[in-house]
């Protein structure tokens, strides 16, 4: 187990070897190996100091500012709440926490507050190959969605047009006979309206097809119910005897459109 040396202590290492070294007789290259050592030994020292706390490293803005909104007021105290030594938080600080063991990492987790997704996001501690990994998968569902969402479009275009054509089948009779109807109507004021009902025949068998249901019939006399009827003055009341001047549209117990109703029928016009 290593134990920290302060600038001090390292000093006088140094100056023991040195002296030792004077007095001493000893082959060349052992002395390169002391002398190595004392190196090692001196910039470990210095890591493990608080000169060494200075330096500014990669992690260290991210840190700070994760470290002001805990109330955690320098490195040291961070050490000392994660049970990481100098060497330890400076290991931290410079991004290489995948050298923590995985208990050192929980606790730094729990200080610094952050889940896993967090921890991993701050400071970096996934493989990179995860993290490709991760990017290619979401590169392959946004793909997916892509082409999920062309295909709902495609279906959308033919479900669209499958409706128009069966529609249009339905009512082809109308479309075709109303144009030269209207103008006989118009060559011959005087025709009788009832000529012209037929064609809307078709218009009843689609609605019908629907499931779509009239709410009452033109002219009929109903009690008022505001759930069904429309009325064409504000004051009339629930239960009042009105007459429907025009249907209404019902699908089940959906209310498409109420019918309209009034308390007279129109001018000349008995029931």
């Amino acid at each position: 187990m290593f134990y920290f040396l302060d600038s001090t202590v390292a000093a006088t290492v140094a100056a023991t070897v040195a002296a030792t070294a004077d007095t001493i007789t000893v082959p060349a290259f052992s002395f390169v190996l002391a002398a190595g050592g004392i190196f090692l030994i001196l910039l470990y020292a210095y890591a493990a100091s608080e000169a060494g706390d200075a330096i500014e490293f990669k992690y260290d803005a991210i840190l700070r500012e994760r470290m002001n909104q805990l109330g955690i007021v320098d490195w040291q105290d961070l050490g000392k709440k994660a049970g990481l030594s100098r060497f330890g938080v400076r290991l931290v600080r410079r991004g290489n926490v995948r050298q923590l063991t995985v208990e050192q990492m929980k606790r730094l987790a729990t200080v610094l507050n952050l889940n896993v997704q967090e921890f991993d996001r701050t400071l970096g501690i996934l493989p990179t190959s995860t993290t490709a990994n991760s990017a290619s998968e979401i590169e392959e569902l946004r793909q997916q969605c892509f082409r999920l969402r062309e295909e709902l479009q495609q279906q959308k275009t033919q479900l669209t047009d499958d409706f128009r054509r069966a529609t249009f089948e339905q009512l082809q009779t109308l479309l075709t006979n109303y144009p030269a109807a209207r103008k006989m109507a118009e060559a011959k004021p005087d025709m009788p309206a009832k000529n012209l009902s037929a064609l809307f025949t078709p218009l009843e068998n689609l609605l019908s097809s629907w499931g779509f249901e009239t709410i009452g019939s033109a002219w009929e006399q109903v009690a008022y119910n505001p759930q069904l009827h429309q009325p064409d003055v504000e004051d009339i009341t629930e239960g009042e005897l009105v007459y429907i001047r025009f249907v209404g549209y019902r699908n089940g117990e959906r209310i498409l459109v109420p019918a309209k109703v009034s308390r007279t029928l129109p001018g000349g016009m008995k029931s």
